[in-house]
């Protein structure tokens, strides 16, 4: 009985699909990117995306996304180049406007509504009885799909579908056939090779159908897979290993947490320095979850300068110390805050506050580690900063002390210090706000039998929502028994503060030096026992200044009015010591106190005595007192009250120490103001200024061949390599207080400055560096975008071979096309004649004459076209191919790539050589590797290989001298890898520069997904990699002779891009002058050729010979020339002569030009004149003098008529 057929999922419109389609010959989608990420094979994948030709292709980046329109005619191997899924992989054509695809994502990480998922669900289950639950869905649809090439009226086409799933850890392809919707003509392909399967690219593949004919393999809507009681469905299970998925952990945590605004009021800010926080009584130091997550020192904030993830400190970095907020807000939330030396690094808010003593794994923690540490992407630790947002200590403000230590002195909020010797309970403070209330009562006894107390128990009662209180007795042995709400308490230790500590809601207790009580995590008590003595320190926060009354004071920064008595007057802060020690007993409690038990007496009578009487009764001790107190009243009183100068000194000490925590407390670091976040493209000069506000305020330099911070907050960043570094901006104030601001550093180093995504950066080894990504133009590819088009990526058809400059060769004999896509010509449509009366016939690359039964054999035309006509013999040398033209039947050759001639005889084209048959050596480098488990040779060379076998280029060959150390554990072993070189430039490339990284990464790489499954390696380091054989280029030129078939000539060159290459010395300019060149078994030839009035000789036409008749026209049109030239320049000169005489007789006057003389007789004029005497007479004639010529002229003297003239 036939199996039913499967039905396809809805699509389209219909189906709420998109539509993309182009109409072009070729075509891909837009990339796909699963935030989870898709698992196939061993890989986690960050995209795919699929093409016309029914391909869905994982891509190794965002910038190369080929698409082959011919599969291998034998299937895949799991090798190949590119891990895809082929759900009907041959050549379409959708450029004709026949046909179009459909696709919809489905993304359910948090429920699974789609009618689509379920049913995807629903079938993984049944068919693979594996229990599943989708997190990520792609469903593509390739609506009546034609094959190449398609006719605008084409109905011969296929409509099927891929469905390809995952829940994070596994995954899964669904492939489905429309039932009579597979209708391409296998008959009438070019090659009917399509291709059914998946190869994951590191050794996990399926076909299917392959070794079938092509009946079968084009009707795949006819068949059923095995296990399936439907036609045209086949399931697949894609991913070949298990793994645990950081990126789901991280996606499924971020989608539970609320937004931070519904939980994070009423947080405060970090401690601004080291000194605030270990004073800070809200805030304990924390060591961390017991089983924190292991990984680096810290990690360092993401990129593109919206990741404000936290620096987590972990085992290896003992200089970060974090802290936590000591008791949760009234959300439940909480702070923590990171220092590195004296200095805030930062600070994050944290949903969920836990209990100090908690053992269990810290969830915030645990969060962290999986979005920043665990997935290594930048985005996933910008998502984890918005849900956990950062926090620093801008708006902090220190918490006010007041305190009561020794016989007793008193300090208020306000910093006013007094000392009062009241006996019996007494209201320290009282403090309240809206919803509020806090009270402090203090117990003082009678110290010894002086007549002055001290404290000896204290109370404090804590009211909002419910009521909370805590008491502290002093025990016989200067212990402090603790009681809440009446119940003793008992403290357990908590590993994360180092401290015993007891914690119930609205109060946490901790104890250690002290006894601290933490009331909703603003109002701290602190309780120390010393010499039989109690001390205070209470700790308010900023809300209830001018809000308290008591013995503390009335705090609002004036301590004038601190002396204010419950009726509301108060005394001057300089009343007497009797007048001060009145208004303290107008505080004292009576019967309405906190404390468990009433007083053993209560006083009578008591009056303290005063320092004044002291020092009147015995002047000496009192000056003896002074001076060893150095002054201090405090000391001085406790010394001579009770007669104990050790207890006075022990007053005096905590007094200073008091002061000290309230000058730390108030001593703020710098601050540092500019942009954290620096950007640089490729090597470019990077400048950028800083500022630090705050006394006395200084950077502290750094200097380093690429990065330069100067004192006054230059920084200069000059990138000069891609080394990790991690540097921080330090500025510290005339307090020795300094403050950080952690850099990020990004660098671009694509072609193009247009091509950087700083957006998209990965970080280099937990450093302050990270680089940015390339978004690749004008069809450059690559990580850098360096790389030019190749024109053999896109593949060529079967038998085709691909130039690395000129990209594929023509189609075989009988098919017509670019050289990738090939298609029949139908030699009978174009009008083929067959001989006799017998018809023709169509088939793939020829065709064939036949005749009626009764005629076979008797005539030409009976049979083939060319029945009756045969190659000769030697036609194609060197390899080249013989076919008979189906028209003419003429023999026609198909030649290898280097030969340029119809016969295979003259080279001249270029082509990668073949390694040498002396033997090229192998790559080779020694691996120490440690596993974490016993096993043994056998499961590491396997375990290794599979690594070595997933590296981006495909060239290990074997492992070898698997040698096992006897060390402790007997884990280590010691192995000899071996790789192969060939001709191409990328695995030279990446044999000798990128091996040893890229071994390191796909090592460790593995270890970060913690397989549970496999065998484990510690931590691989570039130590534990020794060279062993690596070549450079010049050593393998020897390996890869340009040996052609025995032509001679050829040279070697290598080409970053290519690699190795022999070109003929034709292509290189060979034959001068024009000459023509052909490349013969002997080598390069070249036919010289005259032109114009040379002729080219040598063997190169490298001489050149003029003829005589040429140079004797030339000559005698030179003198011509010559000749022409000297006539003209002659009737110039004679114009130009005939002009001046015009133009100086025009101007002829009394003074006329003469030989120079300053008087000449008027005989000598040069013209006669008529004279009206026979006297001799004088006339004044002067010659023009040329103005640059200097003269000396000597004054002219009149001589008589009878004396001759003279020259002056």
């Amino acid at each position: 009985m036939t199996e039913p057929a499967t039905s396809l999922y809805p699509f389209g419109v219909e189906g709420g699909d998109q539509e993309y389609v182009q109409r072009t010959v070729d075509f891909n989608s837009p990339l796909f990117k699963p935030e989870i990420g898709f698992p196939f094979g061993k890989s986690l994948h960050d995209a795919l995306y699929f093409t016309d030709n029914g391909q869905i292709i994982f891509p190794p980046t965002d910038n190369y996304v080929p698409s082959n329109p011919n599969p291998p005619p034998r299937g895949f191997t799991g090798r190949e180049s590119l891990p895809m899924v082929a759900a009907f992989w041959d050549d379409a054509d959708f450029s004709k406007g026949v046909g179009t695809t459909w696709y919809q994502e489905y993304s359910t990480l948090s429920s699974t509504q789609e009618s689509v998922v379920q049913d995807v669900e629903s079938k993984i289950e049944k068919y693979l009885k594996i229990p599943y639950v989708a997190k990520w869905t792609l469903k593509v649809t390739w609506e009546k799909a034609p094959a190449y090439p398609s006719r605008r009226d084409d109905s011969q086409t296929s409509t099927y579908q891929a469905v390809l799933t995952t829940d994070g850890n596994r995954s899964f392809a669904l492939l489905l056939y429309q039932d009579g919707g597979m209708r391409w003509d296998y008959t009438k392909l070019a090659a009917a090779n399509v291709l059914i399967g998946f190869s994951s690219g590191n050794g996990y593949a399926q076909n299917e159908l392959t070794q079938k004919p092509p009946a079968v393999r084009y009707r795949p809507d006819q068949e059923s897979s095995t296990g399936s009681d439907v036609r045209g469905l086949w399931i697949y299970r894609l991913d070949s290993r298990s793994r645990v998925n950081y990126r789901l952990q991280c996606l499924a945590w971020l989608d539970t947490e609320p937004a931070p605004a519904t939980w994070n009021s009423q947080l405060p800010a970090c401690p601004c320095s080291r000194p605030q926080a270990e004073l800070d009584p809200r805030y304990r130091w924390s060591r961390g979850a017991k089983d924190s997550p292991p990984g680096p020192g810290m990690v360092p904030p993401c990129s593109g300068g919206s990741c404000d993830a936290p620096t987590i400190p972990g085992p290896a970095d003992t200089s970060v110390r974090m802290l936590r907020t000591v008791s949760p807000s009234p959300a439940g939330a909480g702070v923590r805050c990171l220092y590195r030396g004296g200095s805030l690094l930062e600070g994050w808010q944290e949903r969920t506050w836990s209990l100090p003593f908690h053992t269990t794994t810290d969830r915030e923690l645990e969060a962290f580690d999986w979005c920043c540490r665990r997935v290594g992407k930048p985005l996933f630790c910008a998502r984890f900063a918005e849900k956990r947002p950062r926090v620093g200590c801008e708006g902090y403000v220190p918490p006010t002390p007041a305190g009561a230590f020794g016989d007793p002195h008193i300090t208020t909020l306000d910093g006013l210090t007094y000392t009062f010797n009241g006996l019996g309970d007494f209201v320290l403070l009282l403090a309240s706000d809206a919803q509020t209330s806090f009270i402090l009562h203090g117990r003082t006894a009678q110290t010894g039998m002086a007549q002055a107390t001290n404290f000896v128990g204290f109370a404090a009662q804590y009211i909002s929502t419910t009521t909370t209180t805590v008491e502290w007795t002093l025990g016989s042995q200067d212990d402090i028994q603790v009681l809440l709400n009446n119940e003793t308490v008992q403290f357990s230790y908590s590993e994360d503060l180092g401290d015993e500590v007891y914690y119930s809601p609205g109060v946490l207790l901790v104890n250690a030096s002290s006894v601290t009580a933490v009331f909703n995590g603003s109002i701290a008590v602190s309780v120390s026992a010393s010499s039989g003595i109690l001390s205070v320190v209470c700790s308010l926060p900023d809300w209830y200044r001018n809000s308290t009354r008591g013995l503390l004071g009335v705090w609002d920064h004036d301590p004038a009015d601190d002396f204010q008595m419950p009726n509301g007057t108060s005394i001057p802060v300089n009343s007497s010591e009797e007048e001060i020690y009145s208004y303290g007993m107008t505080w004292a409690v009576g019967e309405h106190h906190l404390f468990s038990q009433p007083l053993d007496s209560p006083a009578l009578n008591f009056t303290p005595f005063f320092l004044s009487r002291l020092r009147q009764e015995n002047e000496s001790q009192y000056q003896l007192a002074a001076l060893q107190c150095h002054g201090s009243k405090e000391c001085i009183y406790d010394s001579l009250s009770t007669g104990n100068l050790a207890l006075g000194l022990a007053t005096q000490s905590l007094a200073a120490d008091f002061q000290q925590r309230k000058t730390a407390l108030n001593a703020f670091p710098p601050i540092i103001t500019g942009d954290a976040s620096i950007t640089a493209f490729r090597t470019e000069k990077v400048r950028r200024q800083y500022r630090a506000l705050g006394a006395g305020a200084r950077f502290i330099p750094h200097l380093s061949p690429e990065l330069n911070i100067s004192e006054n907050g230059t920084l200069i960043w000059k990138p000069r390599e891609i080394a990790p570094f991690t540097i921080n901006l330090e500025a510290v104030g005339s307090n020795n207080i300094s403050a950080l601001l952690q850099l990020r550093f990004t660098l671009c180093r694509c072609s193009r400055s247009q091509e950087c995504d700083y957006g998209n950066t990965v970080i280099l080894r937990e450093s302050s560096l990270q680089l940015a990504a390339c978004r690749c133009e004008s069809g450059y590819s690559g990580p850098l975008c360096r790389d030019p088009l190749d024109p053999c990526s896109q593949g060529c058809f079967p038998g085709v071979g691909c130039d690395p400059f000129r990209g594929c060769g023509p189609c075989p004999a009988g098919l017509t096309g670019d050289g990738q896509h090939c298609s029949d010509i139908d030699e009978c449509a174009q009008g083929m004649e067959c001989p006799g009366n017998s018809t023709c016939t169509n088939t793939v690359g020829s065709y064939v004459c036949s005749c009626l039964a009764s005629e076979q054999g008797e005539r030409p035309g009976c049979g083939s076209a060319c029945g009756y006509h045969s190659c000769p013999e030697g036609y194609c040398s060197n390899g080249g191919h013989c076919h008979l033209h189906p028209t003419t039947c003429a023999p026609t050759c198909t030649c290898p790539p280097a030969f340029t001639d119809q016969h295979c005889l003259v080279a001249g084209g270029d082509f990668q050589p073949l390694p040498s048959t002396a033997g090229l050596p192998r790559r080779s480098i020694q691996m120490r590797v440690k596993t974490l488990q016993n096993t043994t040779a056998e499961e590491v060379n396997s375990t290794v290989s599979a690594i070595l076998d997933s590296l981006e280029v495909k060239a290990f060959q074997s492992n070898t001298n698997i040698t096992q150390m006897t060390d402790s554990d007997g884990f280590t072993f010691v192995l000899v890898s071996e790789f192969a070189y060939d001709s191409r430039g990328t695995v030279i490339r990446f044999l000798n520069e990128g091996l040893l990284a890229a071994i390191t990464g796909a090592f460790n790489a593995r270890q970060r997904r913690q397989a549970r499954t496999g065998l484990l390696f510690q931590r691989l380091h570039r130590d534990n990699i020794t060279d062993l054989v690596k070549l450079t280029v010049d050593e393998l030129r020897d390996y890869f002779p340009c040996s052609l078939y025995g032509y001679k000539g050829y040279q070697l060159h290598y080409v970053g891009t290519v690699g190795f290459i022999c070109i003929s010395p034709c292509k290189m300019g060979y034959c001068q002058h024009g000459g023509q060149c052909q490349h013969l078994p002997e080598g390069p030839t070249c036919s010289c050729l005259p032109f114009s009035i040379y002729s080219p000789a040598g063997v190169q036409c490298e001489w050149l010979a003029i003829s005589l008749a040429a140079f004797l026209g030339i000559l005698l049109g030179a003198l011509a020339l010559l000749c022409l030239l000297f006539a003209i320049a002659c009737l110039a000169l004679h114009l130009c002569r005939q002009r001046r005489r015009q133009h100086q007789g025009t101007k002829e006057t009394l003074w006329r030009t003469r030989p120079f003389s300053s008087l000449t007789m008027a005989g000598e004029q040069a013209e006669p004149t008529i004279s009206h005497s026979l006297e001799r007479h004088w006339k004044l004639q002067l010659q023009a003098i040329d103005p640059s010529v200097q003269i000396r002229i000597q004054r002219p003297h009149v001589m008589p008529p009878s004396q001759s003239p003279q020259q002056p």
